[in-house]
Formats: structure tokens, C-alpha cells, sequence
């Protein structure tokens, strides 16, 4: 199996029509770290993980070590299949990795006592929320990318998010947006201002 990966950023620059996000950015995100990408909304963490994703292409400048790398995000909107249950949702993105049962065991506690036969069209944006953050975290990946990931759960299930990720984040190289340094604190994360 090869090491781990750096990903390098040099001299991104990214625009959306007259909107200049990132310019000259350079980075190097060394593998199985964790990074917190903290600054004000509108100032390219969501650009940058999207690009991080191949979801974007930047303007100028190059990336390097994404080849082959698999990737999980969470990304600011939930993008959950509606109609299907979260044990559905998640197994859609971990295949036979993970048993049925285990999916069933963590999403009991972590959302507590909760009809799992519902589609997810039916939780509450917390729960919708910690949903779509089990699936990143137990898809198969080396390279896993929150963004804003803690939307609209409260500060036990924070936390709680928070340990989960720590557990299974399995060595990989872990990057998220925020703007509570609290967060970066408790996974362990390289703050990063933009």
C-alpha cells in the first residue's frame, strides 16, 4: 500500500465572474492530519473544499495528491436521497462495507430512539444533519471533507459529532469549515484562516 499523500495548493485562484474567492492561495495539507478552514461566509472554505473534491476547477494555479484518492464530504446542504431511509442512505454510500447492523447501532446512538423505517424526508435538520455525517465518516476514503458539518445540532450532539469523528476518522487526512474555533479544538484541528 503507498504512504499517504500531501495535498499541495499553489497559487490558487479561484473567480466567479467578477468575484475573486481565492487568490494566490498556497497550501500544503499533509496527510492524516486534521485542518479547520475558519474565516468569514463568502470567502472560498466552501470553494476550496470543492475544489479539494474535483467539484471545481481552479482558475489558475495547481493542485497536487489528489490522484486516486477516494473522497467523502459533507457538504453545506444535506444532498440526502429523500425517499430512502438513513440506514438506506448510508449504505448507498458504503456498500457492503459496513454491516446493516453497525449502521443501525450508530445511528441509535447518535440519534437516539428514532423510527428508522421513515425516509429521511422526515427527520429534523439535526437529524438530517448527523445522517449525512455518519455516511462521510463510514464511506471508504482517504481524504474526508466537512463543510460546516455541526448545522443545526445542539451542543451535546456537537460533541458528541465531534467523538465520532474522532473514532473514525481512521488516519485520514480530515479537513473542515467552521466558524467555531471550539470545533477545531475539539478534533484536534490545524486552525486555518483564509
Amino acid at each position: 500500500m503507498a504512504a499517504p499523500q500531501d495535498i499541495i495548493f499553489e497559487n490558487i485562484t479561484k473567480s466567479y465572474g467578477n468575484q475573486k474567492v481565492l487568490a494566490n492561495f498556497s497550501q500544503t495539507f499533509e496527510a492524516a492530519q486534521s485542518y479547520c478552514l475558519m474565516a468569514p461566509s463568502g470567502t472560498g472554505k466552501t470553494t476550496l473544499l470543492k475544489l479539494l473534491a474535483g467539484l471545481e476547477q481552479p482558475d489558475q494555479g495547481k493542485i497536487q495528491g489528489l490522484e486516486n484518492k477516494k473522497i467523502s464530504m459533507v457538504f453545506q446542504e444535506d444532498r440526502l436521497l429523500e425517499s430512502y431511509t438513513a440506514v438506506e442512505n448510508i449504505r448507498f454510500a458504503c456498500g457492503k462495507n459496513i454491516s446493516i447492523e453497525e449502521i443501525q447501532r450508530l445511528l441509535e446512538a447518535f440519534l437516539g430512539k428514532t423510527d428508522f423505517a421513515l425516509p429521511v424526508n422526515r427527520y429534523s435538520g439535526g437529524m438530517r444533519r448527523k445522517v449525512c455525517l455518519l455516511r462521510a465518516l463510514l464511506a471508504p476514503s482517504d481524504l474526508l471533507l466537512l463543510d460546516e458539518p455541526f448545522t443545526g445540532m445542539d451542543e451535546d450532539s456537537r460533541r458528541m459529532a465531534c467523538q465520532l469523528i474522532r473514532t473514525y476518522r481512521a488516519g485520514r487526512t480530515l479537513i473542515l469549515s467552521s466558524h467555531d474555533r471550539q470545533d477545531a479544538q475539539l478534533l484536534e484541528a490545524q486552525i486555518l484562516s483564509l
